[in-house]
């Protein structure tokens, strides 16, 4: 990549490119991120209609908060259940509504430490 097609202004986000210069070096040169300067409030709109969704979804009784959890983080079942040490079925059992009441507080634990939230936001959730 040419020096001039490196410059990028977004403060908000600065990294450094290894660019070929003018006078045909290669060298380090700080420049701002294209992805955030051009795609990151459609991220964040994304994020929040997915948020909403699952909000959505919980109230419905259609998952519980471990399906919202995981969702948010991007696991997959078989992840998950590693994560905390248990097997795929139950993980499955645990993201239905009906389940969700019957976990144990230490498993619980398990989870929330996975999603690296407070045990209260799993149980919050599953009480709005």
């Amino acid at each position: 990549m040419k020096e001039k097609e490196g410059i990028v202004d977004c403060p908000e986000q600065q990294l450094i490119l290894y660019v070929e210069k003018e006078d045909g070096s290669f060298g380090p040169m700080r420049t701002g991120s294209y992805l955030t300067k051009n795609y990151i409030d459609d991220y964040f709109e994304k994020r929040q209609r997915l948020v909403a969704s699952l909000k959505e979804q919980i109230i419905n009784d259609a998952i519980s908060p471990i399906a919202y959890y995981m969702t948010l983080e991007d696991l997959t079942v078989k992840e998950l259940a590693s994560r905390v040490g248990i097997s795929k079925q139950k993980v499955r059992k645990h993201m239905t509504p009906d389940r969700f009441g019957d976990i144990p507080l230490d498993l619980l634990k398990k989870y929330a430490d996975v999603f690296n939230v407070p045990v209260s936001d799993l149980l919050g959730l599953w009480k709005r």
